[in-house]
């Protein structure tokens, strides 16, 4: 018998959802400067903020997401890594 995944709560910030590529905070925490000794309290990054729009734009190739561009994944606040592998795959298209 499987049990339903409870949802869990979304992040204080919604980029937080994917790692920061400035200062390399894991999924769920906090930005923090780059010796990680000091949180940022009331924003995350711009490169976080960036990646995590990139992320929005694209659809979640999750099977059991396939949640459309402008939601997040569904189940869990952060973004299925299927989706954030697809965001940063280059198109070919002009």
């Amino acid at each position: 018998m499987t049990t339903p995944t409870r949802r869990r709560i979304p992040y204080r910030f919604a980029p937080m959802a994917v790692q920061c590529t400035w200062c390399r905070a894991r999924v769920g925490e906090l930005c923090a400067n780059q010796r990680g000794t000091k949180d940022r309290r009331r924003d995350v990054h711009g490169a976080r903020q960036t990646d995590w729009i990139r992320v929005m734009s694209t659809q979640c190739p999750e099977r059991i997401c396939q949640a459309p561009a402008g939601q997040t994944c569904t189940i869990t606040p952060d973004a299925h890594q299927a989706r954030i592998l697809a965001a940063t795959t280059p198109t070919t298209r002009p």
